[in-house]
């Protein structure tokens, strides 16, 4: 059984002029990936503890305080049970808490025994022995008795171990027994030993109530409900007597100390009158499915939801009464670990991840290291698989209970925090717009693009212009040029610069600055008498290097769309045309008649542009328009994204840049250095990772291994952040 809280409690205590030039080219550091990433660091956070099948313990008592009985909490977690009584059974434990399976339970050369209470003598093999302590040694398969005197006995088979007189009549073991390994652990029933090969075996032979004395004050805390101690009482009787062979004392079975030892503090540590009373009340009752008494595994607590069988074991056959079930009162008993607190949280590299994994196959070897783990959810929350991928692009798919058993963690119902996540960020929109400027050209750019950062209509027609000079977008107020911006200027020391907009919407003050700050460069003002027609213009002079081929055409009067396609018009030169929603503007209605572009991208809903203009379009261009769009803004970029990729040479997602969709600042300056990168750029809420991102984010999960958030916490917070690495690691 998986170890009970309070055992855990008791052993802790023990222990990014045209006209006359030529396409381009950009700057060989920004033609490739960004740098290599430092080896991620995961964190693993969950909820409840123990393997979560079945009885939730403190789900039991939770329960018991809600007003219901032993016999409603066990039908609850054993689905379409009844409880029953059964003909008295003897059990044989196995005491060494050394003992399992693996060994077979010949665990020790010798033995010390004495009786539990004064006037009492030991029986050994029938036979009354001698005041005081006994010494039982292997010898091949005979054992030699020692008596206090020092005579010897050598006895063949078995030797069954008993004491007269006393009552209770009690074994005293002066070696280490029990689940707490305590010395001097006393024992009702007998003490059987058997030898092989010069170790022995002994086991703790009694009747199955008094088996349940020492079983449940460990597994269950003695001064719960007695509700929740009954169904204690019942649930292990039940796992004890469909159980064959021999039983352990420790949770290789069910945690067992016998009658009780003093620890080394002096505190009694075994029977109590409230937990033997609940097995005298629940005498001989077990759980029964149908016919079958049910083999009732239970743990400490679910943090909210317990599992099915086969969600933890996975290769283990569906059973009808192991059915995870909502744990709806498991919280009146304020359990310790759901969630888990951050000292039990278990935080790794991923080259100490990969080393706690190296033992399972095909985990590859050292120096590879982890970079990625999504986790397969079973309904109940829990982890059926988790599948590692590795920096030499191996992956493994590994059992969510080996994963547990691997990483030492509280229950399968964990979630991997810690997808390599990296902030492009300043202190403020200029800032982030310079940092992102860095990321992209760290050298130099032969070209800028400026637009103003307190107004998105002339910004959004900036990316396709930059993506044509081969430059940065940067951003400046009005009235005056950021010092990020003035700096970033500096750093770059471009030929020219393409100033988006107006005097409305750059001041002559800010333009004359920018000139103070590069006294040999050339400055282009792409302005016109209305948004509509500065994007003209700006797709104009792109149209005179790259050709006109494609168009894309947005919303003159909503920013996200056509800043979600700022990577695909930076990465291949496209213009970025905008128009109301009712009716095709006559600007862009002019360039689509005049370039007529092959390919036409209708950016957005019907929402944001009608399907009245969309058919003006195609009468302008004489193209047939494809619509990109989703539900909303967050979709409708992954729409976007999608086209990009599917159609872009080189344009993948191994990386991906997540932008705000709530202002335009982030992901306009930020499409730059997707379309540099040539990878996808989408949108997101602050504080919420929205379906439309999140599914482009799942359906590309194998291939992603970075994502660049564009923006401080002002414009993605942490909760932001955590909804998309949840996404990432799920």
């Amino acid at each position: 059984m998986s170890r009970s809280l309070h055992i855990r409690f008791f052993s802790a205590c023990l222990t990014a002029c045209l006209l006359a030039a030529v396409s381009v080219p950009l700057p060989r550091a920004a033609a490739t990936e960004l740098e290599a990433q430092s080896v991620p660091t995961f964190t693993v956070r969950g909820t409840g503890f123990g393997h979560g099948i079945g009885m939730s313990q403190y789900g039991a008592q939770g329960s018991a305080l809600a007003g219901k009985d032993y016999r409603w909490i066990l039908g609850r977690y054993y689905s379409g049970t009844t409880v029953a009584a059964v003909p008295a059974k003897t059990v044989r434990v196995n005491v060494d808490p050394g003992a399992s399976s693996a060994n077979a339970g010949f665990t020790r050369t010798s033995w010390r025994l004495r009786p539990g209470q004064a006037g009492q003598r030991l029986v050994i093999g029938g036979v009354p022995s001698m005041e005081g302590t006994y010494t039982f040694a292997g010898s091949g398969s005979s054992i030699v008795v020692t008596a206090p005197n020092g005579s010897k006995t050598t006895l063949g088979g078995s030797v069954t171990v008993s004491v007269s007189g006393g009552n209770p009549p009690l074994l005293e073991v002066a070696e280490p027994s029990g689940i707490y390994g305590f010395s001097n652990t006393k024992y009702r029933g007998n003490l059987v030993l058997s030898a092989s090969g010069g170790r022995i075996k002994m086991l703790n032979v009694l009747p199955m109530e008094w088996y349940l004395y020492g079983v449940v004050p460990r597994e269950s805390i003695s001064s719960w409900h007695p509700e929740a101690l009954k169904a204690q009482a019942v649930a292990a009787r039940s796992y004890a007597y469909v159980s064959t062979g021999e039983l352990f004392c420790t949770t290789w079975s069910q945690a067992y100390q016998g009658y009780g030892a003093r620890n080394s503090n002096g505190v009694w540590v075994g029977e109590a009158a409230s937990t033997n009373a609940a097995v005298d009340a629940t005498r001989d009752q077990v759980v029964r499915y149908g016919s079958r008494t049910v083999q009732t595994f239970y743990f400490s607590h679910s943090g909210g939801h317990t599992a099915n069988n086969e969600d933890v074991w996975v290769a283990g056959t569906p059973m009808p009464e192991l059915r995870g079930v909502p744990d709806i009162y498991e919280h009146l008993a304020t359990p310790p670990y759901a969630p888990w607190p951050s000292d039990r949280e278990v935080t790794l590299t991923g080259s100490q991840l990969a080393d706690r994994l190296r033992p399972l196959v095909g985990v590859p070897a050292s120096p590879a290291y982890v970079t990625g783990a999504n986790v397969d959810r079973a309904a109940s929350g829990h982890a059926r698989y988790v599948t590692f991928r590795f920096s030499n692009g191996a992956s493994v798919k590994v059992t969510g209970s080996v994963v547990r058993t691997r990483l030492g963690l509280l229950s399968t119902n964990f979630r991997f925090t810690g997808f390599p996540i990296t902030r492009i960020q300043g202190s403020n929109r200029y800032g982030t717009a310079a940092a992102v400027s860095v990321r992209a050209f760290p050298t130099s750019a032969p070209a800028v693009v400026i637009a103003s950062g307190e107004d998105y209509a002339d910004a959004l027609t900036g990316s396709g212009l930059a993506g044509t000079v081969g430059g940065p977008l940067l951003l400046t107020a009005r009235g005056y040029l950021p010092a990020e911006t003035a700096a970033e200027l500096a750093r770059l020391a471009p030929a020219t610069v393409y100033v988006m907009g107006g005097t409305a919407a750059v001041s002559g003050i800010a333009e004359a600055a920018i000139a103070a700050r590069l006294p040999g460069a050339e400055i282009v003002r792409v302005d016109g008498i209305d948004r509509y027609d500065t994007a003209r213009k700006a797709a104009e002079l792109i149209r005179a290097t790259s050709g006109g081929s494609t168009a894309i055409v947005a919303s003159g009067t909503s920013w996200p769309d056509a800043a979600s396609a700022s990577a695909l018009a930076y990465a291949r030169k496209i213009p970025i045309l905008l128009t109301p929603k009712e009716t095709l503007d006559a600007d862009t209605s002019a360039y689509l008649g005049a370039a007529r572009p092959s390919t036409v991208l209708v950016v957005g809903g019907p929402a944001a542009i009608s399907t009245e203009v969309q058919a003006e379009v195609a009468a302008a261009s004489g193209a047939s328009p494809r619509r990109l769009a989703g539900s909303d803004r967050y979709a409708t970029s992954a729409e976007v994204a999608r086209y990009a990729m599917a159609t872009t040479p080189a344009f993948t997602a191994s990386q991906v840049y997540i932008a705000t969709g709530v202002e335009y600042a982030d992901a306009l300056a930020g499409g730059v250095l997707a379309g540099v990168q040539r990878k996808p750029l989408v949108l997101t809420n602050s504080s919420a990772c929205f379906s439309g991102t999140a599914t482009f984010l799942e359906q590309n999960r194998s291939t992603i291994g970075h994502i660049f958030l564009l923006g401080g916490p002002g414009a993605i917070c942490e909760r932001g952040r955590d909804a998309i690495d949840e996404v990432m690691m799920r």
